[in-house]
């Protein structure tokens, strides 16, 4: 009887269990704005190139940065 009753209750565990962790994560929120974002500026390959990447780079964060609080102060 203790046998039975032990396979029974692991049975409630193991499905709960399953139906528990069956389920796939929940999507990541992802607001209006952030899709719509620019992307960075692309790693340059030359030497040469690199005072032009520092510019843009720099120019993307402070956009980032400005957009950011925009969005922050918006609601």
């Amino acid at each position: 009887m203790r046998l039975l009753l032990l396979l029974v209750v692991l049975a409630i565990i193991g499905l709960t269990l399953v139906r528990w962790l069956g389920h796939g994560p929940p999507a990541p929120k992802v607001s209006g704005a952030s899709e719509h974002s620019a992307e960075p500026p692309k790693v340059p390959n030359r030497p040469q190139d690199m005072k032009a990447f520092e510019a843009d780079i720099n120019r993307f964060i402070k956009d980032s940065a400005a957009q950011r609080a925009k969005q922050e102060s918006a609601p």
